[in-house]
Parts: structure tokens; C-alpha cells; sequence
């Protein structure tokens, strides 16, 4: 605990105000307590420390200084006269040196002790009838009031109130505080009953139910060492209070009444082993006193106190807030950016027309240029009929446009019977036209490409904002549910030592908890996780467990489990050469939703292989971004057609499982049925759409529905249903092979149907086939 900022503020006259506070009363009311502990009956220094402490932290207030000299004079009569002195000597040394000079804490300590002892030798010299004990005991006063100016420094009536949160060392200090405090009251009783005793006991009572059984039994040796430091039965108090500390803080798992019944034994227990049964250090009527008004006055207390009494970090919390803030400000502007891009490119794919008038104009003139400006007729054609000659060559440009071979019949009349070049015409804009639709083409290709690039960066604000929106998820933690699962635990016999429930959202929660012994066989993660689930009502699983390497303290993480599990098989034939398959596919688990795909590129082998592969591998890393499914869809389509100039597309079939809710959503790009196997039917989910990679817009239709326990999910490529030609309604014939086949394995059904499959081909297998089984069930 060492200090080492300037503790005296800077330019501060003296202020000797009037006017107090609650703070202030609370201090002067302190001071007077403090001025009359003493220390082997005749030596009082906690009174010059408390004061030195507080001119050092705050200012000199006269209040304060009056309060300890009348407590130190109630108890020293005229024999604190040197108190008097030592107090206005260090007052004034402070009022003089605070203007221009800064010291440390312990500079400060030094320079109190130091005017106090030397004041004090003084006194003993001028008094001429001393002994060297005199100056043995000066000199301990001295250090005392050097250690208590620095403890008290950090005690609570010191701190500044807005800074209020303790650590460990701010706690034992304001323990040490209030125990000397305690210590002033010295012998005062009400009709035989001790005040101290009473206070002590409803402290020690109140912090080890409220805390726990470190500062229960924190606060009952501090008080019990300091407040009776003077008295011979000093070791006895602080046993008694020391075991019926840990003992209260022990049982206050059973409420207040367990805290009580632990005070009550320690206090028994400790006081039959020193003086035999029936007699106590402690007045009996001073705990029934005590737990009366710890029962009873407890509550009015338990907000302030638990505030003060706080073991966590503030300033430390506060820096992680404000990096969660500059996180989340960061991915804001990363967000907005990624959409201010999109409606950049957006827009300059809406700019222009792509048939663009002028791009027209220029053709007519290029043919024109070309070959009308050596023509003899020039003057008739361009100059007397301009209008004429140009709507004529307008008529042959939207001919070309529709026709791929213009004859003579179709030539417009104005360049028919006018023109004398005809043929050098219609060749010159049949190069002309060509080149204008490969323009045209390439322009197309490149709004296209800034469409996708537009969506992409539409998609990617979208994940920026869906991580800031989990980011901004501050958990709640619910006491109420941490205390009934410890409590279950305890009596379960397992050596639980914390418990956290963080409350994400309404119906989503996370369990923290902490064990000791973690090699026992009571304390393994499925009879812990199986105890916590039977007190929440609520089936949990166990997402990971973090444990040391000898394994005697583990942490395990419970999370809702999910009501529905799914299980994926497959089998597969490719239909080339080289073995080499068109069809891909993929299955696994995200979040809560579980999720399959099938894609089967157009053709075999290894080209229809990479086109489906592309597919899958975009769907498997969205996926895993948290992408929405209709941005993937549509990525998946504009990749396929901007990737090069030839046709490349794919069909997609997607299958996704909420696994909490049991709902189902199949998404199909131009592929074949699917089937659901229930207990007693079997469904046909089929819609009519065309593969990615075709169209400019994606098009595809989500069919929903709930699924049942035991639901088979059964996808496949379209080389399955056409492996015969000889079958007009495939589908049908699908479902009575998969009404007749007797069994629930997903990988035994998927092998029937491709063996079925290949039995009506008659093993001449025209394209890959591919068999996706997902079987669904319902958690217990």
C-alpha cells in the first residue's frame, strides 16, 4: 500500500467553515471516539493521527480539532494539555508549508509524528521528574501516530465521497477505523449492558452475512484486537469474535437466521474451551440485543453499505466500458462507410442508360464518316435530306438489333433506292454494330460487377452492425437464481465456491460455475450440469470447461440446450472418368441453426465440380459470418456470372434448422424435390425456380414449416430423381422408395436410395448423384 501522490492540494488557504454536512458530522462525531482510545491506559495518539490524516487529505476544519481535544481531555484530563499543543503546532506547520510545497502521505506521516514527539520530549524536559520509559513510550506514541496517520488516510471518512468503492486494503483500513472508534467507548454500559460489545457484534453479524466469511472474520479479529487492546482479556475477544466471524459467514447460506446461529456457536464454542459451559466474554444479554437489531434495523443499511463494501474495480470496469465504446464507435464508422460505398456504387450503376442515344448518333456518324463522305451523292443524302438519310440509317441499326441477317428486302427504302454503296453499308454497320454490342456487353458486365460490389458492402455493414448490437448485449446478472443454484449445489455435495448467472437476453442465459476438487467423482461436469438444469427447470448443456493442470479448480459454462438435435449423413456416385464429382455439399451447426447444403453444377466432372464448389465454399463462409441468407444467395449469383464469360451456374438446395424453436426453412435455386420423412407420410417440397449464376436477380422461393421429432430431411441432386427416363412422375417414385424403406438411420436411408437409384438406371448412371439425409430429434 504505498501512496506516493501529492496529497496537499495546491493554493488552498485555510478554510474554517461554518457551516456541516452529514460527512462532516459524521467526522467530529469519529474524532471524539477516537480522541478517548487509548493505548496501555495512558497514551492516546489516534485522536493526533486521525487529525493529521485529515488535514493531509482534505483541510483543516476547527470542528474536528475541537471534538478530538474534548475526547482526548475526557480521558486524560488536564494531562492532554501536550495533545492541545502538538495539535496547533502541526495545524499551524500545514497552514504555513500547504501554500507553495506538495508532500507525499508518508513525508506528511514523518513530519506529524515527528512535531508530536519532539512537543512531547519538550514537555518532559521542562517538567524535569521523568525516567528513560518516558522517552521509550514517547517515541512508540510517535510511530503509532506515523502508522495510524497513514491507515487512517485510507479509511472511509477520508475518501472523497464520490470515490467511494474499497479495495481490500481501504476495507481493513476502515475496519481498523471503526474498531478504535469502538475502542473510545471505552467501559460505557446502559444499566450494566456494554454499547461496544453491542456495536461490535451487530458489525460482525451484518458483514459476515452481507460479505461473507473473509470480512466477517476480518471484522471480528480487527475489532477484537483493536477496540480491547487495552484490556488483559484482549486474546480471548479476538477468538470469540475471530471463529464467530467465519462461523456467521459460513452459514449465511440459510439467511440471516443461519449468520445469527453461527455467531451464536463460535461465541459458545470459543468461551466453553477458555472458561467452561455457560460462561462468555460476551454478555448474553448483549447478543439477544444484538441480533434484535440486526434483524430488525439491517435492511435500512444493506444499500449503502453493500455500495461501500463493493470488492470489484471500478476504475477498471470503467476503461473496459469505455473500450467497449471506442469498439463500437470504430465499427459504427466502419459500417456507415461500408454503406456509403454501397450507395456510391449504387448509384453509378443507376447514372446512364445503357442504351444511351448518343452511343446510337455515334454509330450512324462512324458509319457515315466512313463511308458516305466519298460518295458523289453525299450532298443529296447528308445535306438535302439529312433528316431522311438518318432516320433510314436509324431503321437499319433496329433491323441488325432484331435480325441476325439483313437481305435485301429488309433494307429500308430510303438507302434502297438512293444509295449506290449499299452493300459497303450494311457491312460497315454490321462491324459497327458488332462492336457496339460488345460495348455494350462489357458496360453491362461492369454495372453488374458494381451491383455486386454494392451488395457485398451492404452485406458487410450488416455483420458490422450485427457485432455491434452483440457487443451493446450487456448481461444482467441474476442474484436470485445464482443463490437457489448454490444452495442446490451445496446440498448436493458438490464443492462449489461461485456461481454466475449472466441473463443475455429474455430467454437466453449463460451459467458460470466454479468448483474446487474438480477430480472428484461428486464434482464431474454432467452431474453438476443435470443438478442446475433440474433447479432451472430449463435443460442446459456444457460449453466448455476451463480447468488447471492437476484439475483441482475447474470452471464450467452451462447454456440452454437446445430442444432439437440434428444428425447428417450422405452417399455419393460421380459420373466421370476421372471419379470426380459435380456435386457438393455441406452440413454443420452455427449459433442455434443447423444447416445443409447441396449444390450440383451443370455438366460432370471437374468443371461442374468447381462451379459447385464455389457455391458451397461462399455458403460455408457466410455462414460462419452471420451473413443473412438472402444476401448470401444473392452474392453466390453475382459472383457466378461476373467469375468469367462463360455460363457458369449451379443449383443450390439449403435446408436450416432452428434448433430452440424446431423450425425448418428450405431455400431452392433451381434444384430438385425434397423429401420429409415423418412418422407416417412423406411430404414433397418442390419449387419451381432456376440455378444461380443465370439471372441478373436471384430467384428463389423459402418454403417454412415445424418440424416433428424424428423428421428425416431428404435432399438430393437431380441425378437421383432422372436416373431413369423411363419413369414420367420421379417424384412419386421417390416417395414410395422412401415409404418402404423400414428404417430411421439417415446414413442406411441414404444408401437405399442411391442403390434404387442406380438399380433404374441399369448402371448407366447418366449424371453425379448425391443423397443428403438429416435426421431431426426432439431433445429429452
Amino acid at each position: 500500500m504505498t501512496r506516493t501522490e501529492t496529497l496537499l492540494s495546491r493554493g488552498n488557504k485555510l478554510n474554517l467553515e461554518i457551516g456541516l454536512n452529514k460527512s462532516d458530522v459524521l467526522t467530529i462525531f469519529l474524532g471524539f471516539f477516537l480522541g478517548r482510545a487509548n493505548i496501555l491506559d495512558k497514551l492516546t495518539p489516534f485522536g493526533i493521527a486521525f487529525l493529521s490524516a485529515y488535514i493531509i487529505m482534505k483541510e483543516v476544519n476547527i470542528y474536528l480539532l475541537i471534538s478530538i481535544l474534548l475526547g482526548t481531555f475526557t480521558f486524560q484530563g488536564f494531562k492532554g494539555f501536550t495533545y492541545l499543543v502538538s495539535s496547533v503546532l502541526i495545524i499551524s506547520f500545514f497552514k504555513m508549508v500547504k501554500e507553495d510545497k506538495d508532500y507525499s502521505l508518508i513525508k506528511s506521516a514523518i513530519i506529524s509524528s515527528s512535531i508530536f514527539t519532539v512537543t512531547k520530549i519538550l514537555f518532559l524536559f521542562l517538567n524535569k521528574n521523568f525516567f528513560i520509559y518516558d522517552l521509550f513510550l514517547t517515541s512508540f506514541e510517535g510511530i503509532v501516530i506515523f502508522t495510524m496517520t497513514y491507515i487512517f488516510s485510507f479509511s472511509i471518512p477520508l475518501e472523497a465521497m464520490k470515490d467511494r468503492k474499497l479495495n481490500s486494503e481501504k476495507i481493513i483500513c476502515t475496519f481498523i477505523t471503526l474498531a478504535l472508534v469502538l475502542s473510545g467507548f471505552s467501559k460505557l454500559s446502559i444499566l450494566g449492558i456494554s454499547i461496544k460489545n453491542i456495536v461490535s457484534t451487530i458489525f460482525i453479524l451484518y458483514f459476515s452475512y452481507s460479505q461473507g466469511a473473509f470480512i466477517g472474520t476480518s471484522m471480528g479479529i480487527i475489532l477484537g484486537m483493536v477496540s480491547y487492546i487495552s484490556q488483559p482479556e484482549m486474546p480471548f475477544i479476538i477468538a470469540i469474535y475471530g471463529v464467530a466471524g467465519l462461523l456467521s459467514g459460513v452459514f449465511r447460506d440459510l439467511g440471516k437466521i443461519g449468520s445469527i446461529l453461527g455467531f451464536v456457536l463460535g461465541n459458545g464454542i470459543i468461551s466453553f474451551y477458555i472458561s467452561g459451559f455457560g460462561t462468555s466474554f460476551v454478555d448474553y444479554k448483549e447478543i439477544i440485543i444484538s441480533i434484535i437489531f440486526f434483524i430488525f434495523f439491517s435492511k435500512y443499511i444493506d444499500g449503502s453499505i453493500t455500495e461501500i463494501i463493493e470488492m470489484d474495480f471500478d476504475i477498471k470496469k470503467d476503461y473496459a466500458h469505455k473500450k467497449d465504446e471506442l469498439t463500437i464507435k470504430n465499427l459504427t464508422r466502419v459500417s456507415n462507410l461500408f454503406n456509403s460505398l454501397s450507395d456510391t456504387f449504387k448509384e453509378s450503376a443507376n447514372e446512364r442508360d445503357l442504351y444511351s442515344v448518343m452511343e446510337v448518333y455515334g454509330l450512324v456518324d462512324g458509319v457515315a464518316n466512313g463511308v458516305c463522305n466519298k460518295c458523289p451523292n453525299y450532298k443529296s443524302c447528308w445535306e438535302s435530306n439529312y433528316y431522311t438519310t438518318y432516320y433510314s440509317f436509324f431503321n437499319l441499326v433496329s433491323l441488325m438489333e432484331v435480325n441476325s441477317e439483313i437481305d435485301e428486302e429488309m433494307i429500308p427504302s430510303g438507302i434502297k433506292n438512293n444509295c449506290i454503296n449499299q452493300e459497303e453499308i450494311i457491312e460497315k454497320m454490321k462491324r459497327f454494330y458488332e462492336l457496339f454490342k460488345l460495348n455494350h456487353s462489357w458496360k453491362t458486365k461492369l454495372l453488374e460487377n458494381r451491383i455486386l460490389v454494392a451488395e457485398q458492402l451492404e452485406g458487410l455493414g450488416k455483420v458490422v452492425e450485427n457485432l455491434i448490437n452483440d457487443i451493446y448485449k450487456n448481461p444482467t446478472f441474476n442474484e436470485d437464481l445464482e443463490e437457489i443454484i448454490y444452495k442446490d449445489l451445496r446440498n448436493n455435495r458438490i464443492d462449489v465456491s461461485s456461481v454466475a448467472v449472466a441473463q443475455l437476453e429474455k430467454n437466453d442465459f449463460e451459467v458460470f460455475i466454479d468448483i474446487n476438487n474438480g477430480s472428484k467423482q461428486e464434482n464431474n461436469r454432467q452431474r453438476i450440469t443435470n443438478i442446475v438444469s433440474n433447479t432451472l427447470g430449463v435443460p442446459l448443456t456444457s460449453d466448455f470447461t476451463l480447468s488447471n493442470i492437476r484439475e483441482e479448480r475447474q470452471r464450467f459454462k452451462l447454456i440452454r440446450n437446445n430442444r432439437y438435435s440434428a444428425l447428417t449423413k450422405m452417399a455419393s456416385m460421380p459420373n466421370s472418368e476421372d471419379c470426380i464429382s459435380g456435386d457438393n455439399y455441406t452440413f454443420g451447426e452455427v449459433e442455434n441453426t443447423y444447416f445443409s447444403a447441396l449444390s450440383d453444377g451443370m455438366g460432370i466432372g471437374k468443371k461442374a465440380n468447381i462451379e459447385s464448389s464455389i457455391a458451397i465454399n461462399l455458403l460455408e463462409k457466410f455462414m460462419e459470418a452471420n451473413v443473412d441468407k438472402k444476401v448470401i444467395l444473392k452474392t453466390i449469383n453475382s459472383i457466378l456470372r461476373a467469375k468469367s464469360n462463360e455460363e457458369i451456374f449451379t443449383t443450390l438446395d439449403l435446408s436450416f434448422i432452428d434448433l430452440y424453436t424446431g423450425k425448418l426453412q428450405m431455400i431452392k435455386t433451381g434444384a430438385p424435390a425434397t423429401f420429409v420423412k415423418k412418422k407416417d407420410r412423406v411430404e414433397i417440397v418442390n419449387t419451381q425456380s432456376l440455378p444461380v449464376g443465370i439471372l441478373k436477380d436471384v430467384d428463389f422461393n423459402i418454403y417454412e414449416e415445424y418440424i416433428e421429432d424424428g423428421d428425416i430431411i431428404i435432399m438430393m441432386s437431380d441425378g437421383v430423381l432422372e436416373a431413369s427416363r423411363d419413369i414420367e412422375n420421379t417424384e412419386l417414385w421417390m416417395k414410395e422408395i422412401i415409404m418402404s424403406i423400414d428404417s430411421i438411420n439417415p446414413q442406411v436411408i441414404a444408401n437405399k436410395v442411391l442403390e434404387r437409384a442406380k438399380e433404374a438406371s441399369v448402371n448407366n448412371i447418366r449424371d453425379d448423384m448425391t443423397v443428403l439425409v438429416t435426421k431431426v430429434w426432439k431433445n429429452v
